[in-house]
């Protein structure tokens, strides 16, 4: 697995063991003399200790402030396997990550479903926090949230879903929501039926990588990279909404809106991603722009090595108002487009609306190695809440016809594709997410 994953001391402290059937007057040190309450658990675990769940429903709402060390981490996981359900019902978060002065957690929380919550179904405000091979869904609010000091976090392996459990909160659920967060990966997720933005980060946010993820039937846009942040959530001198961010390797399909965005956003990658039926309502398939509260634009952006198979009416790419600092920073090329409609796009700061590709390279000076061209796509059936494989995705893998194969470009920021699988340090990369 991903030395992302790496977590330094664990199991080297007390085990401690909960039952819906135990006792918080147990010591919680057997399988026989275990605790009935996790956050009894959470509450007295200490640096190195493991917290061993046994099967059954448990009540959320837990507050997670007891941390380990950077050389002894905590983890908390079923016990056996078992099948774990921790139900956040009325509470706020089901799972809190907090502490006095946001010190670092060193916790990793895995495998378990995480049902309900009234806002959030994990909050993180600490560093240092793991959040792998979850069942996350039926929150209110987004799914998996951070803020400012949230630094160093890890969300991989999880199923996360259904949220907008109220059917009210549409404009903030989103699976993975972070404003001004650093160093966060995000890879190997199955995000399905979300009601906004499937996974963003803005205010701010730091070394951001979105990778090897699978989105399905989203409501807004797939991924996006930078939006708007109100000007007091804002650091000291920073004003662009992400810096040195990525999204890679990723295979999303039936958007509402476009499945790779970027806004006000510096040294923005969007690199060897595969979408199908985008853009079906908003915007463009690929949609860049400038919504920051400061009217920052967007500088150094980079989107190559992308398929996208769209039959929308709407373009295939859309450059938004005042979206660049300066045009020259903005590098979009080496990718394939098809629509059997015909592609279009559009610039609106140079009137540009509906332009077919021929004359959008002719006219912009862009998109001069870029393919327009059926990809040939395998399969287009999402997996729903079936988890792929990290090995084995298939989801929009090439045919072995297909034109995208041996097209792309070689980037230094993706050495290998969705299911782990080398790229090639010479010649030519396939475009999309695999190789």
């Amino acid at each position: 697995m991903s030395q992302a994953l790496n977590t330094p001391g664990a199991g080297t402290g007390q085990t401690i063991y909960v039952s819906t059937t135990g006792s918080n007057s147990n010591n919680g040190l057997s399988p026989q003399t275990p605790l009935q309450t996790i956050q009894q658990a959470v509450d007295s675990v200490r640096p190195g200790g493991t917290i061993e769940i046994m099967g059954g429903t448990y009540a959320g709402g837990i507050t997670i402030s007891n941390p380990g060390t950077a050389s002894a981490w905590i983890t908390m996981e079923p016990y056996q396997n078992q099948q774990v359900v921790i139900d956040g019902g009325s509470a706020m978060n089901n799972l809190f990550f907090t502490n006095s002065g946001n010190a670092p957690s060193y916790w990793e929380v895995k495998g378990f479903t995480l049902r309900s919550a009234l806002q959030y179904g994990v909050q993180i405000d600490t560093p240092d926090v793991k959040i792998v091979d979850n069942n996350i869904y039926y929150t209110n609010y987004s799914i998996v949230k951070l803020v400012s000091t949230a630094h160093n976090i890890v969300i991989w392996g999880n199923q996360l879903h259904d949220n907008n459990h109220a059917s009210a909160q549409a404009y903030v659920s989103k699976a993975v929501d972070m404003v001004g967060a650093v160093n966060v990966l995000v890879a190997h997720n199955n995000v399905y039926n979300i009601s906004d933005i499937g996974l963003y980060c803005k205010g701010n946010s730091t070394d951001i990588t979105f990778a090897d993820n699978t989105l399905n039937n989203i409501g807004s846009r797939g991924i996006m990279l930078g939006q708007s942040t109100g000007v007091q959530f804002l650091q000291p001198g920073k004003t662009y909404e992400s810096y040195n961010s990525i999204i890679k390797n990723n295979v999303i399909t039936n958007d509402q809106s476009a499945c790779l965005s970027e806004s006000s956003s510096y040294d923005a990658e969007i690199y060897n991603n595969s979408c199908y039926n985008a853009a079906i309502a908003h915007h463009g398939a690929i949609f860049i722009s400038n919504e920051s509260a400061l009217h920052q634009a967007g500088t150094n952006v980079y989107i190559r090595n992308n398929i996208v198979d769209d039959s929308s009416s709407l373009p295939m790419v859309v450059i938004a108002p005042h979206a660049m600092t300066n045009y020259a920073t903005l590098h979009i090329n080496h990718n394939m487009y098809y629509d059997p409609a015909g592609v279009t796009f559009e610039w609106d700061d140079k009137n540009i609306y509906n332009m077919p590709f021929k004359t959008w390279q002719q006219t912009t000076g862009l998109e001069l190695n870029t393919i327009v061209a059926n990809p040939q796509y395998a399969n287009t059936t999402p997996v729903g809440a079936v988890m792929p494989s990290i090995t084995g995705n298939t989801l929009l893998s090439l045919s072995p016809s297909s034109p995208a194969i041996n097209a792309g470009v070689v980037l230094p920021s993706v050495t290998h594709d969705i299911n782990g699988v080398a790229r090639p340090s010479t010649g030519s990369y396939d475009m999309g997410a695999y190789q």
